[in-house]
């Protein structure tokens, strides 16, 4: 339930007290949505639906382009997930061009690609909204540059600062 003193003023409404007079209403109505969801609204509006790394409900994908390696995906996912970032593995078994394209249309801020050749380097391809081709970047690499865009609620990943000594 909401009280409303803005729209009787915008629509012009009074009504005619008891002492002749001529008064502005109160408009009292119920809110299909709460301020939370409002919120919400706003931000997905203002962003146009591509939040930035940290507020992204799904901050990486990582898309196992054969069945040979998904349980290293798996292992990765395990990481990532420890490490606060929420990510999540395509199952999908499309091909590799369109896994990326429904990453991208779902606005993910990093999609990052597992083949044969990362499971065996123990590295992905990562793929940045923002950025476009990262490379093959190392599970630690991409570990701490999450944790540190969360921390800082960065729009995106700084890979060079997050190199690993």
């Amino acid at each position: 339930i909401q009280l409303d003193f803005n729209l009787p003023e915008r629509f012009n409404l009074e009504y005619v007290a008891a002492d002749g007079s001529r008064q502005r209403p109160i408009m009292i109505h119920r809110a299909i949505f709460g301020s939370l969801e409002r919120f919400f609204g706003i931000m997905t509006e203002n962003y146009a639906g591509d939040f930035p790394f940290w507020l992204a409900a799904e901050q990486v994908r990582l898309l196992p382009v054969t069945d040979e390696v998904r349980p290293y995906a798996e292992g990765l996912l395990a990481q990532l997930k420890a490490a606060g970032v929420r990510a999540a593995i395509d199952h999908s078994g499309d091909r590799l061009g369109k896994l990326i394209r429904n990453g991208e249309q779902q606005k993910i801020p990093v999609l990052a690609v597992i083949g044969a050749q990362e499971a065996e380097n123990g590295t992905l391809s990562l793929r940045s909204r923002r950025d476009g081709d990262l490379g093959a970047v190392a599970i630690e690499t991409l570990l701490a540059a999450a944790s540190q865009a969360n921390r800082e609620r960065a729009p995106g990943l700084d890979l060079a600062a997050s190199q690993p000594a």
